[in-house]
């Protein structure tokens, strides 16, 4: 009996030879988005999103997560590079020469307790010269490492604060929002200088309009001087009608600026798999 539904799925190439593909998943507790990326040409080969239960045990992870892949002709999982977001609201930043692997819990408790099923994670950003501290469920963690040993942890604040670092005008402010169902996620540079990351949940338009203004107004930054890029999940006409009422500079973000996107991909909305792409 099949345990998971696929949502949406593009593929380029009928059989992708995984050793020359990167992989990136995005993994949340009802399923998982994905892109494998040649690694040679950068070019897209196959977007994707499955609905299936990541909070079972260790095994069970393990092998819902490889039956998702086998379903599309991926069985073996020796991949040229494999990076997993784990979508995480306790994550803290440390300046890299400040930062201790000893001390991964005490930074996390700084801003939010660590659940006994949860296990700390870290990944150092050298464009950011910093290191990401996020907390994340142990059963699924694990069940992934022991599928893919070698890969890369990083949370969604720092694949959204790389992006902005690269594209950012450093003369500039630029501000970030990632949809994510009834969440939305921040980042926020003022000029050159990357000041803040967070987490929010939100019920109306209304509640996410306030606390991005209410972020500016404490981080002293105006809304007439700050270029407000979105993306992620798709915006309500209402949230968009708001956003662009109180902030000068709204537009999307372009989660294509470093890989080759053929026209196969024109049918769906690549907003929705930016973690996996950007």
């Amino acid at each position: 009996m099949e345990t998971y539904k696929v949502k949406q799925l593009v593929q380029v190439e009928e059989n992708i030879v995984s050793n020359e593909s990167r992989l990136s998943i995005c993994l949340k507790a009802n399923g998982f988005s994905f892109s494998l990326i040649n690694n040679n040409n950068l070019r897209l080969l196959c977007v994707g999103e499955f609905e299936v239960d990541t909070t079972g045990s260790i095994p069970q992870v393990m092998n819902r997560i490889r039956e998702c892949f086998s379903s599309i002709g991926i069985k073996m999982f020796k991949f040229a590079k494999t990076r997993i977001i784990c979508q995480s609201t306790k994550n803290v930043w440390v300046p890299y020469k400040l930062y201790d692997s000893t001390k991964n819990k005490d930074y996390i408790k700084t801003v939010s307790n660590v659940l006994s099923n949860e296990t700390v994670l870290s990944n150092t950003s050298e464009k950011l010269d910093a290191v990401s501290i996020f907390a994340y469920p142990m059963h699924t963690y694990s069940g992934v490492k022991i599928l893919m040993p070698n890969a890369e942890y990083c949370c969604q604040h720092q694949i959204m604060a790389e992006y902005t670092y690269d594209i950012t005008r450093f003369s500039q402010n630029t501000l970030l929002l990632n949809k994510r169902e009834n969440a939305c996620d921040i980042v926020l540079f003022k000029g050159n200088s990357f000041v803040l990351s967070n987490s929010f949940e939100y019920q109306e338009a209304a509640d996410l309009i306030y606390f991005i203004l209410f972020t500016l107004q404490q981080l002293s930054v105006d809304t007439a001087e700050v270029k407000t890029l979105l993306t992620g999940e798709n915006y309500e006409k209402e949230e968009l009608t708001l956003l662009r009422k109180y902030i000068k500079d709204v537009s999307f973000a372009n989660p294509m600026e470093n890989i080759k996107v053929g026209c196969e991909f024109d049918s769906i909305n690549l907003q929705n798999y930016f973690l996996v792409i950007a």
